[in-house]
């Protein structure tokens, strides 16, 4: 009987100290801005994240929007220095064999913890709001009529 709990404690720590998932090779640069000639040529752009079955292809993504995309938060809870939405960055990286793309958010946030030291804490701050409430008499508000587009147009 002792065999079995000392055999489930040793699972247990295993699965404590499991490592988290992260990206086998990965290199970052930053990224040139792009080519005025082209984009009005039209040419395709290197932007925003491109996953296969192999690879995580990012190009000309913000600090900020890398943040964004592994953590899955908004635009207005990520405070830092300004340069965190002004500089840009391509991001090659290998994924481990029978990786999912469901696991680059984790593998993302282990590359940024790596690579730009980046440490994360989370915290509530109070923010003044307005409220729309009803008053005593009851709404106000007056339905519009409705427009037709070809009414509206000609």
């Amino acid at each position: 009987m002792s065999q079995l709990r000392w055999g489930l404690a040793l699972l247990a720590a295993g699965t404590v100290f499991a490592q988290a998932p992260a990206f086998e090779v990965a290199t970052i640069k930053a990224a040139t801005p792009p080519d005025r000639g082209q984009m009005m040529a039209g040419a395709a752009m290197h932007v925003g994240m491109k996953i296969d079955a192999a690879r995580v292809d990012i190009g000309f993504m913000s600090l900020a929007d890398l943040i964004r995309t592994a953590y899955d938060v908004k635009p207005y809870q990520i405070s830092g220095p300004d340069w965190l939405k002004s500089e840009r960055f391509d991001i090659l990286a290998k994924m481990p064999d029978g990786a999912t793309k469901e696991k680059v958010p984790a593998m993302l946030q282990a590359l940024l913890a790596d690579r730009f030291k980046l440490t994360v804490h989370k915290e509530s701050q109070e923010h003044p709001v307005y409220a729309l409430i009803v008053g005593k008499g009851g709404p106000k508000l007056k339905a519009l009529p409705t427009v037709r587009l070809r009414d509206a147009g000609a």
